[in-house]
């Protein structure tokens, strides 16, 4: 057992090296870890937690964001935060050159 997951683990030190390089590019399904396991990915499906598990069951279902309730980002607050970094950065200066 050992054996084999020392292998295991060698081939994806290996398949990330080799993604690193580009000389493997997961594409779709078959990534690294399918990959280095030598099993197909089952769509829907969360690994290592059972079967019949699915991807809402396990994450929880996708809440979409309404987007009429963000503020769009004004003139004025970024003129605001650029004030507020400008200071910052200035009191962390005079606090360097004074030590």
């Amino acid at each position: 057992m050992f054996c084999a997951m020392s292998n295991k683990l060698f081939l994806q030190d290996s398949l990330v090296e080799q993604s690193t390089q580009g000389s493997f590019v997961p594409q779709g399904h078959q990534d690294i870890l399918t990959t280095t396991l030598g099993t197909k990915e089952h769509p829907g499906h969360v690994r290592t937690v059972g079967y019949g598990v699915g991807v809402r069951q396990y994450f929880g279902s996708y809440q979409c964001q309404n987007t009429t309730q963000t503020r769009p980002i004004t003139l004025s607050m970024i003129e605001h935060l650029t004030q507020t970094i400008k200071a910052q950065v200035a009191k962390e200066l005079r606090h360097e050159f004074d030590q």
